[in-house]
């Protein structure tokens, strides 16, 4: 499993990598990912571990998934992802946590996640780009999915698939922590993962940088 000092190198090498091959500025990275100069700068120097929400507005802005910015080398056609090797690239103070397992790159996007949300805990996400789609399986407790207006109340095994226009938050009400997997799917020409761009968690997000 990467330590976030492995992470955050790898991270700041790829950006360097990304931008300097479509001949962009920090400037233009800045602008096309809505963060500020100072954010990439201090990414793309190791200074700190960018957040779910600025790692994949910087995906989007250099046009690759965020298997790319993360990946210490590119990945070849066949990746094998060993038990305990995922980034855990969201934590809680109550200890949950979600894991990039897999992802493809732009033009056909796909996703992979492991998630773990402890008893009471909870993730809100806004609404994504139009026609993106998540689909959850339960592993283990129980799982509350809040669609705009909607609620759907998951046990053990159940699935579900939504379109992810609109806000959602994923709830664990259950005395004991849950875990699910979580695959995001986005139509070609769009920017990638719907994508946790456009997500914040509810509880404390550690690596916060902008």
């Amino acid at each position: 499993m990467e330590g976030h000092e492995e992470l955050g190198g790898a991270i700041a090498a790829n950006l360097r990598r990304l931008r300097g091959e479509r001949g962009l500025t920090l400037e233009a990275v800045a602008e096309r990912a809505d963060v500020s100069r100072g954010t990439v700068i201090q990414v793309e120097q190791a200074r700190a571990n960018p957040s779910i929400s600025t790692l994949c507005r910087l995906a989007d802005a250099l046009g690759v998934g965020v298997a790319s910015l993360i990946a210490p080398l590119p990945g070849p056609r066949i990746t094998v992802q060993r038990a305990g090797e995922a980034a855990a690239l969201w934590t809680s103070t109550a200890g949950s946590e979600a894991r990039f397992l897999l992802g493809t790159d732009p033009p056909q996007i796909v996703e992979l996640w492991d998630w773990t949300l402890a008893a009471g805990d909870a993730f809100d996400g806004e609404a994504h780009t139009p026609d993106t789609i998540e689909m959850l399986l339960v592993l283990e407790g129980e799982l509350r999915v809040h669609l705009g207006d909607e609620e759907r109340h998951l046990a053990t095994g159940d699935s579900i698939l939504f379109e992810a226009e609109v806000a959602h938050r994923y709830v664990n009400p259950g005395d004991v922590a849950n875990r699910f997997v979580m695959s995001v799917l986005q139509p070609m020409g769009t920017a990638a993962l719907g994508r946790p761009d456009t997500i914040a968690p509810a509880a404390s997000d550690p690596a916060e940088t902008a």
